[in-house]
């Protein structure tokens, strides 16, 4: 006979929690509406100050837009020496990955004896973890190229 009270109750109260629920749902319904302009206007202007900065053009241009116009990066020019300081010096003063340090003749030789256009051409385009310029893609091929002669001495 217990076990029937309770079932009976715990079917009562689960009716009760369910029609409460569908009350609220109805009343919750009822009381939001449509947006209206202001909540638009809003909607815009976070639209507006998010917008991604430029596009990315992937593959072909689409005939129906303009193409974006060709930025070229300014070089910048600098002394050999400042050069080796800005950029260079914090891989070559401590040799990493293998980065030939300065006054290193024997490690200087090995790179030389391929001619100093190759050294230049390595330091240029980058070489194994080196980036090209050294990751400095402002930096003029004259700059670089003092950075070198001023690394070799």
């Amino acid at each position: 006979m217990e076990d029937k009270q309770f079932t009976t109750y715990f079917l009562a109260v689960l009716g009760a929690l369910a029609v409460l629920t569908i009350a609220i749902l109805v009343l919750a319904n009822s009381l939001t509406s449509e947006p209206d302009e202001m909540d638009r206007g809003i909607a815009s202007a976070v639209i507006e100050r998010t917008k991604p900065m430029a596009d990315v053009y992937v593959g072909s241009v689409p005939a129906a837009t303009k193409a974006p116009v060709a930025m070229k990066v300014a070089s910048v020019e600098l002394s050999g020496e400042e050069v080796y300081q800005q950029v260079c010096a914090a891989c070559h003063n401590a040799g990493v990955m293998n980065a030939p340090k300065p006054g290193d003749k024997s490690a200087w030789d090995q790179r030389l004896a391929k001619g100093i256009e190759a050294v230049y051409a390595n330091a240029i385009g980058g070489i194994g973890g080196m980036p090209a310029k050294g990751g400095r893609a402002d930096l003029s091929d004259a700059a670089v190229k003092a950075a070198v002669d001023h690394l070799v001495k």
